[in-house]
């Protein structure tokens, strides 16, 4: 199931997966797109793009069931070529299982002559449609995905002709067919991209119906029509939606799934301070949990254990600028350093609670890193557990024995020698984990070079481990 949030603005003209997440079960992603900055000085740049995508994603991971992100925000990240590879790859390598939730922040043009969409990429010129994203192409993607439902939220100018009508059934029904579904902030027509510092209308409108949700299952028909009443008649913009036309939709929905209220009653997002010398330009993100007081656990301990692994992070940050501070200081004006630190919960119930925190960087170097830190507790009492405490590997030789047979059972087939590399005893204390009802995640990712890093995540049903407590 895939749902895309794009948001555009469309001029009318005249013609002229970073580490993919492989999941033997069903996987809930976003994939965001903001693009607030254009090379060609004649495109306008926009103000708020970055800042309505961070806002949907909050409410998205904050509220509702989904395990992943990609935000694609950076200069090098929004180029023609990158999200044309990037787009294509996620989609056709996707799994029938999957539901993708992509967002896109932007610019976009659209052509009567050739009834045809396009968004603007940060490397697009503005009187070249050669170096414009066809949208044509993206229903293609969506066409030959694999993935069960394909939705699309578009804040933008978007033809009309690419809807059929919407429909009904039952939970199921819509469940297991598969759709490409669309809302969209108008017809062929310039939206609104709010005040500057503020948000769009379209935003606003698409975040209030998510907030306010108290449907386990809230479906994207009934989103959309939630979405369309909190326009007023008298504004110029008039949002639509239905299904996408020759996108191999046959009838589904795509849902959004409430989290459990224990998740979302107990925890909170807290931002750390990077606070390095402020002639050091770093677009930074630093999102951990916060834990208030509860029945299930001792928050304070688990609060604890949490803001170290964070402050870890940012330490080796402050390390690495103060040692090459000249060089970053000179560099981040030329090349846009960024730091992104957000997290997931994976599993949080009566027994275990099991955190991932991923932290993407790029500081000038031949390519960004990425990084993910895992953090488990087990309660009663409470106490942070190991790989070693908490798998039961009797009935093997010992754990090393245990993740050899794991990584030739489960790993793909390019990956194995790579991993098995890495499961000497030397390293077992060195390797992450987390795990929910259906899949445990071994996280090799860390340890590895960066050209094999996409071979750095282990995915074992959790049927096939026997947990110790």
């Amino acid at each position: 199931m895939i749902l895309f949030i794009f948001k555009y603005y469309y001029e009318i003209k005249s013609p002229i997966f970073l580490f993919p997440f492989l999941y033997t079960n069903k996987m809930r992603k976003i994939i965001a797109i903001a693009i607030d900055k254009y090379e060609d000085k004649t495109i306008t740049n926009l103000a708020n793009c970055v800042k309505d995508t961070n806002k949907l994603i909050d409410v998205l991971f904050r509220r509702y069931q989904f395990n992943f992100y990609d935000l694609y925000a950076q200069k090098e990240q929004t180029t023609l070529s990158f999200l044309y590879n990037q787009l294509y790859s996620e989609l056709i390598n996707s799994l029938e299982k999957d539901e993708i939730l992509i967002i896109f922040a932007g610019h976009g043009e659209y052509i009567p002559a050739l009834e045809s969409n396009y968004w603007l990429c940060s490397d697009s010129k503005k009187n070249d449609i050669t170096t414009w994203f066809n949208i044509g192409d993206l229903i293609k993607f969506f066409r030959a995905s694999p993935a069960r439902n394909i939705a699309l939220i578009s804040d933008s100018c978007f033809s009309g002709a690419i809807f059929q009508l919407t429909r009904g059934g039952g939970l199921k029904a819509l469940q297991n067919k598969y759709s490409r579904q669309a809302i969209t902030s108008g017809g062929i027509e310039t939206v609104s991209d709010g005040k500057v510092g503020e948000n769009s209308p379209f935003c606003n409108a698409v975040f209030s119906v998510l907030e306010s949700n108290e449907q386990k299952h809230l479906s994207f028909n009934h989103f959309s029509e939630q979405v369309i009443l909190q326009f007023s008649e008298d504004r110029i913009q008039t949002p639509s939606y239905g299904s996408l036309l020759d996108s191999g939709d046959k009838g589904g929905t795509f849902f959004f799934e409430l989290k459990n209220q224990n998740e979302t009653s107990i925890v909170k997002t807290i931002q750390l301070p990077l606070e390095i010398n402020t002639d050091i330009k770093i677009e930074n993100t630093f999102e951990i949990p916060f834990f208030i007081e509860n029945k299930k656990f001792n928050n304070d301990f688990v609060n604890a254990f949490v803001q170290q692994l964070g402050y870890s992070i940012i330490n080796n940050i402050r390390v690495f600028v103060n040692e090459n501070e000249k060089y970053s200081i000179s560099s981040s004006n030329e090349n846009e350093f960024y730091l992104d630190v957000n997290y997931t919960i994976e599993t949080l119930n009566d027994d275990f609670l099991s955190i991932v925190i991923t932290e993407s960087d790029y500081f000038g170097s031949a390519h960004p890193n990425y990084y993910i830190y895992s953090i488990n507790f087990a309660f009663q009492p409470e106490r942070k557990i190991s790989l070693f405490e908490i798998i039961d590997h009797s009935d093997y030789e010992n754990i090393e024995f245990f993740i050899i047979d794991m990584i030739n059972q489960y790993s793909d087939t390019e990956c194995t020698s790579i991993l098995l590399e890495y499961c000497k005893y030397k390293y077992l204390y060195d390797l992450g984990f987390s795990f929910n009802s259906e899949i445990f995640t071994i996280y090799f990712i860390n340890l590895l070079p960066h050209v094999a890093k996409g071979c750095g995540i282990l995915n074992i049903p959790i049927d096939k481990i026997k947990l110790k407590v």
